[in-house]
């Protein structure tokens, strides 16, 4: 490899997190919508066989590599980076670490775990299952954002390093 491997890195890193920012977008603009309309019942069947399906993709591989992945190159990127570079490879990994990775952790997996705990056809299910959509979705916009935030970050730091 030649010196321009953290440029490609960082591009790498951006398309990375800009895949993961149109998933999670995916669910909170029109997944959890039409999961939310369905029957109450069928809403949770349907998140739970979600929930199941995806513990074991890249999807999830993804999201849970990049927290050490963008922490080791911005530090990395602290000793071998100057200005703009420097500053947006450690924001990439502060902002994917709390608002996509820590969300996920904190926010998201306790819900569905709660979720994967009911029973689809039982009456207390139906309310979690409205505040479930509410808060859920809410989170993911977070993690939607985060993700797309750190993809620009990644962006820029590529840029930074092939300018600077």
């Amino acid at each position: 490899m030649t010196d321009d491997w953290p440029v490609h890195f960082s591009l790498f890193l951006a398309l990375w997190t800009a895949v993961i920012a149109g998933v999670f977008s995916a669910f909170s603009e029109f997944v959890m919508r039409a999961l939310s309309r369905a029957a109450p019942a069928s809403g949770v069947d349907a998140m739970q066989q979600i929930n199941v399906s995806v513990l074991r993709t890249q999807f999830v591989a993804g999201i849970l590599l990049i927290p050490p992945i963008s922490i080791g190159f911005a530090i990395y990127g602290f000793g071998a980076f100057d200005g703009l570079a420097r500053i947006s490879s450690f924001g990439a990994a502060l902002v994917y670490t709390t608002m996509v990775f820590l969300v996920t952790v904190f926010g998201n997996v306790p819900m569905n775990n709660r979720l994967a705990g009911l029973d689809p056809h039982a009456g207390e299910t139906e309310a979690y299952w409205s505040e479930y959509g509410r808060v859920w979705t809410r989170l993911n916009h977070i993690r939607t954002l985060g993700s797309l935030f750190t993809a620009g970050l990644y962006l820029v730091t590529g840029v930074a390093l092939l300018t600077e």
